[in-house]
């Protein structure tokens, strides 16, 4: 993996709130415009992608190179 668990994991909880603003959006009162909409549909489709292609072994690293590699 590219990155932490905890990053992953977080990835993963902010597609989940999109995924449920989405819904919303969509189906909610008042409902979302057509533009909202598109866009949370790519931001979801782009975090979910980028989730995807995260595909190289895990290695947990040493603290050290954690804080080299921390954005």
């Amino acid at each position: 993996m590219l990155h932490k668990i905890s990053q992953l994991c977080d990835k993963i909880d902010s597609i989940k709130r999109d995924a449920d603003r989405l819904r919303q959006l969509k189906y909610g009162v008042p409902k979302g415009t057509d533009g909202e909409i598109d866009n949370l549909i790519a931001q979801i489709q782009s975090d979910c992608y980028l989730v995807s292609q995260d595909r190289s072994q895990y290695v947990k690293l040493s603290k050290e190179e954690q804080v080299e590699f921390d954005f």
